[in-house]
């Protein structure tokens, strides 16, 4: 049921030749690995879409990578961006270009790019992250349509995906600020100390 409604929460914010998600990242599970968390992603092409050389999938904003990254496929180049220029950003997200995002890219020849519509494929990626609290965030995606008129037609999709995040952990330059905040308050509060003992003498 999850899988359908992020089908269609893609689908209606999706900007795409077909009225309908064309490559769509879900997370399907986080597991620990000792002090890190694994997320995995099952990635389902459509049936009337293809890959060609180039054909890429980006996750937005997955904080806290900390490597092991997998796919269940060896065409595909899993790598990390800290921007991903060139594809559309999904509605409603921004790209920030301080967290790592995950990537995937097809490296071979054409892949179902022509004679479909063939049954949709499934492909996976995970990846190590050291936070377990998880947000929605955006993805984006090329692909190429394998049937009809417009067979060959590049094709991009964006939506929401579940991406861990920091919840309440402060970066190093907010903890900085924080203990500069603290001690200035800190000298505040004994010169005030300082002051009243003075004037009780």
């Amino acid at each position: 049921m999850r899988k359908i409604l992020w089908v269609a929460a893609a689908a209606v914010i999706g900007f795409a030749g077909a009225a309908h998600a064309n490559i769509t990242p879900v997370l399907t599970g986080v597991t620990a690995e000792g002090s890190l968390f694994r997320y995995t992603y099952q990635i389902t092409l459509d049936s009337d879409q293809g890959f060609i050389f180039g054909s890429k999938i980006a996750i937005f904003d997955f904080a806290g990578f900390a490597g092991g990254l997998t796919t269940s496929n060896p065409t595909f180049a899993a790598g990390t961006e800290l921007f991903t220029s060139g594809l559309l950003t999904p509605p409603a997200f921004t790209d920030d270009p301080t967290i790592t995002n995950l990537t995937m890219t097809w490296m071979d020849g054409a892949f179902h790019n022509t004679g479909g519509p063939f049954p949709e494929t499934q492909f996976t990626l995970s990846a190590l992250s050291k936070y377990k609290t998880t947000r929605f965030d955006g993805y984006t995606a090329t692909a190429v349509k394998n049937n009809g008129l417009t067979v060959g037609q590049a094709t991009n999709n964006v939506g929401p995906v579940t991406v861990p995040f920091s919840a309440g952990v402060p970066e190093p330059a907010s903890w900085a600020m924080l203990i500069v905040g603290f001690g200035g308050i800190g000298g505040l509060m004994r010169g005030r100390r300082h002051q009243r003992l003075s004037s009780a003498a």
